[in-house]
């Protein structure tokens, strides 16, 4: 009885680490969220996901300001969702 307990157990630990994790929302703008340079200027972007949001820096030591005050840069990416929102008639 206990033997098929924690098979059954193993069984439900291995179908929650093979399921698929929800993709991340794209990163909307093209510039580093935290020093608004243009992504690439620097190298290749440093991408990141954070809490189920991709983000996007021109090196890593803007990450390490981002990881000081994350809710900080992550409120540019609703104001730039808004800006490039089509008008309503």
């Amino acid at each position: 009885m206990l033997r098929t307990a924690l098979l059954s157990l193993t069984a439900v630990a291995l179908m929650a680490a093979d399921a698929p994790a929800a993709p991340a929302k794209p990163y909307p703008l093209t510039a580093c969220i935290v020093s608004d340079e243009a992504l690439g200027s620097m190298g290749a972007p440093v991408v990141l996901v954070h809490e189920g949001q991709e983000v996007k820096f021109c090196c890593k030591g803007c990450v390490r300001s981002f990881q000081k005050d994350p809710a900080r840069f992550l409120a540019k990416i609703p104001a730039a969702g808004s800006a490039t929102a089509p008008a309503k008639p």
